[in-house]
C-alpha cells in the first residue's frame, strides 16, 4: 500500500515545477524522500541552492498538489532540507541535456590548432 501511495505522491509532484526553471521538481531531482506513516505523508525536498527564495512557494505548491491527489484521508507534511546539496547531476538525464552548454566549434577548432602546433614543435 505504501508503494502505491508513494507512486501517487511522485505523480502529484511531477506536476510541480521549479518556478525559475520551469521543470518538474521530480525531474530536477529535488525530492529527497517520501515516507508514508499510517495516513501521514512526509516529503522532504531540496532546493537548487540553500538560499533559494522560492523554496517556500515550491513546498506550498507541492503540499497542495499531493493533497489534491490523495484527498482528505491523508495528512501532508512537506519539509525543505536547505542543507541538502543539489547538483545538476541529480536531475534526470533529459533535463541535464537541456541545460548543458552546446559544444563550441570555435573552441574545438582552437584546441585542434593548439594540438597541431604542439606536435609541430
Amino acid at each position: 500500500m505504501n508503494r502505491q501511495i508513494t507512486e501517487e505522491v511522485l505523480a502529484a509532484l511531477r506536476g510541480v515545477d521549479d518556478p525559475e526553471l520551469g521543470v518538474s521538481i521530480v525531474d530536477l531531482g529535488l525530492v529527497v524522500s517520501i515516507d508514508v506513516v499510517g495516513s501521514c505523508v512526509l516529503v522532504v525536498l531540496a532546493t537548487t541552492s540553500p538560499a533559494c527564495p522560492l523554496g517556500g512557494l515550491i513546498a506550498e505548491t507541492a503540499a497542495a498538489a499531493v493533497g489534491d491527489r490523495l484527498g482528505p484521508a491523508y495528512g501532508i507534511r512537506i519539509t525543505l532540507d536547505r542543507r541538502a546539496v543539489w547538483s545538476p547531476a541529480d536531475a534526470d538525464p533529459a533535463v541535464r541535456a537541456r541545460f548543458e552548454r552546446p559544444q563550441s566549434r570555435f573552441l574545438d577548432a582552437l584546441r585542434s590548432g593548439l594540438e597541431h602546433w604542439k606536435l609541430a614543435r
